[in-house]
């Protein structure tokens, strides 16, 4: 970030350190006495909160030129600003697991939130957005009009040409396997066992087969070729052909935790749908703390997706 932002801090009367002492006490309680119309929800107070309040209340910060990359916009840090948005608040501090507090608004009214882990959060009609990994990042970043990055939950599906020379069960199984790799090496998903499932009429119909498989320990290449045998073996004589074929990943744990965000899919045979599928969902914890890990898969799972383009049909080509 350039020296502008910080100097519109500084303007507005900040200093490393600056304590707004009693006034920030009062802004505090303020907004805790604020509860949601029904009664369910309610500000708490929490250390991150409390020190980013001491710092920062009763500044007005304006905008520091016409803005880098989005308009530059000013704001004013007074959790009594943003107070009436706690059942919002509350909401979306779940979905990320950590609790808000109100900081302030802009100069827009689009209301700011400190979380637990002192970063700093603006909600408006398009989402929630982090500004910084801290309210003084954030607050820089909006005077010097950086761009916010989105927080929602994600979901990206792509369409592939099925493997030559390969069946419909071994194209699932080496697929998962390549999207097994790509995850782990961009820190999304740590697979350690698959599900495979065969449900009739293109997946409208009864489920034949819903099998889990733990993927055996070694390179990717032999665990394929172990999963592929233990797959084909549990198939055995299922029609798959006017079925819906799908591997799913399985997250590993962590203690008795489950490693939380991302699911995978691959599937063949869908109602209405060529070739292989594949589906890959993060929940707003993932895309929040894992954001360039998945910008990374996703430019990679293109990439993978581009070489294997969906051929046109042809007559008399078999469906599997």
């Amino acid at each position: 970030m350039s020296g502008r932002g910080r100097e519109a801090l500084t303007a507005a009367g900040w200093a490393p350190d600056r304590d707004a002492g009693y006034n920030a006490l009062h802004g505090m309680l303020t907004a805790v006495s604020t509860v949601s119309p029904d009664g369910t929800a309610s500000w708490e107070p929490f250390p991150a909160a409390e020190s980013a309040l001491r710092s920062f209340h009763g500044l007005t910060v304006r905008p520091a030129g016409a803005g880098a990359e989005v308009a530059a916009r000013g704001c004013v840090v007074d959790p009594v600003r943003a107070r009436y948005t706690v059942r919002a608040a509350a909401d979306f501090g779940r979905e990320i697991g950590a609790r808000l507090f109100p900081l302030g608004a802009t100069d827009t009214e689009t209301p700011l939130f400190v979380d637990e882990r002192g970063r700093l959060f603006a909600a408006d009609t398009g989402g929630w957005w982090v500004l910084g990994d801290s309210v003084e990042d954030g607050l820089i970043a909006l005077a010097e009009g950086r761009a916010p990055r989105r927080i929602a939950a994600a979901e990206h599906r792509w369409r592939l040409g099925r493997l030559p020379d390969e069946d419909v069960v071994a194209d699932l199984v080496k697929t998962g396997m390549v999207l097994v790799y790509v995850l782990h090496r961009h820190g999304l998903l740590a697979t350690r066992a698959v599900r495979f499932r065969v449900v009739g009429l293109r997946g409208h119909g009864p489920v034949r087969l819903d099998e889990v498989f733990r993927l055996a320990p070694g390179s990717l290449d032999a665990s394929a070729e172990t999963l592929l045998g233990s797959v084909r073996e549990a198939v055995g004589e299922i029609p798959l052909g006017a079925a819906e074929k799908a591997v799913e990943l399985l997250p590993g744990t962590s203690g008795k935790r489950p490693h939380p965000g991302v699911t995978c899919t691959v599937s063949a045979g869908r109602q209405g749908a060529e070739g292989i599928g594949v589906r890959l969902a993060a929940e707003t914890r993932t895309v929040l703390e894992k954001g360039d890990g998945l910008t990374g898969a996703l430019d990679e799972l293109s990439g993978y997706a581009g070489q294997r383009v969906l051929a046109p049909a042809t007559a008399g080509t078999p469906v599997a």
